[in-house]
């Protein structure tokens, strides 16, 4: 376990992306309550800034992957805690610097958002990421954990599927 989490920071470490999402800050208890539900959970997590943070979910030894944790709050009440959102974002690409995404991966992110179960898939600038919303309040480290796992798989999908449209 130990490796995992020393390959876990150092990934964290090295390969950061840059935050796509500007949103209302959360209160300062959730994300006390985060820090709580990482350590607990074990995932390896770095605070960016007030309400930000970048993660690592590691499976074994040879596959892990980082995401980008935003706190957020619905309405405008930011010390409301049942009102408090985390947004787990996760890079699946980007686009050359200066194109427009092209017509069939627009098409296609309105299907996969159409079927997806969970989260959606958007585009910001040139990056693609894949994201999912979670109640603060709701979670513990079980279900961060799960939460992690599925955006990793649904992310590991769809990085597949999005890269004959980036080779365009």
């Amino acid at each position: 376990m130990k490796r995992i989490l020393v390959i876990g920071l150092a990934a964290l470490f090295s390969f950061g992306f840059q935050s796509p999402v500007r949103a209302q800050q959360g209160g300062s208890s959730a994300g006390t309550k985060l820090e709580a539900i990482f350590k607990t959970a074990e995932i390896p997590y770095v605070k960016l800034a007030d309400d930000r943070y970048k993660a690592v979910v590691s499976i074994d030894e040879n596959e892990s992957d980082r995401f980008q944790v935003f706190l957020q709050t619905i309405g405008n009440n930011p010390n409301d805690d049942d009102l408090q959102v985390m947004q787990m974002i996760f890079y699946l690409g980007e686009l050359p610097k200066g194109t427009t995404p092209p017509t069939a991966l627009i098409k296609q992110i309105n299907e996969w958002n159409g079927s997806l179960t969970r989260g959606s898939v958007f585009v910001l600038d040139s990056v693609i990421m894949y994201q999912s919303s979670a109640w603060i309040s709701k979670s513990d480290s079980t279900t961060l954990i799960n939460d992690a796992l599925v955006g990793h798989f649904t992310s590991q999908k769809l990085r597949k599927e999005i890269a004959p449209y980036i080779k365009q």
